[in-house]
């Protein structure tokens, strides 16, 4: 498993792939505490106003606050609005 990672590693770097494309990390944007916008998600586990939980490829990012919604998003990107007061990820 070791000799994988490190293989993959080495390409992504000799490629100059950027890393969070590579291991598809998810991409967390926060402008001040009322907009988030996430990438390279796979599908929204639940949707409230006061939470919102999203599957990732690495784990569950859990955002909190009051008054969310989701005004846009694709397969690629969502945009969350809201009085954000918490976003954790859970791995």
């Amino acid at each position: 498993m070791k000799k994988n990672s490190r293989y993959k590693e080495k390409l992504v770097t000799s490629l100059e792939i950027p890393e969070d494309l590579a291991y598809r990390d998810a991409i967390v944007t926060i402008t001040g505490k009322h907009l988030a916008v996430i990438e390279n998600y796979r599908g929204i586990l639940r949707y409230t106003s006061d939470e919102i939980i999203i599957l990732t490829f690495r784990g569950r990012l859990t955002i909190c606050g009051k008054h969310l919604e989701i005004p846009y998003f694709s397969s690629e990107e969502m945009q969350i609005r809201g009085c954000i007061s918490r976003i954790f990820l859970e791995q």
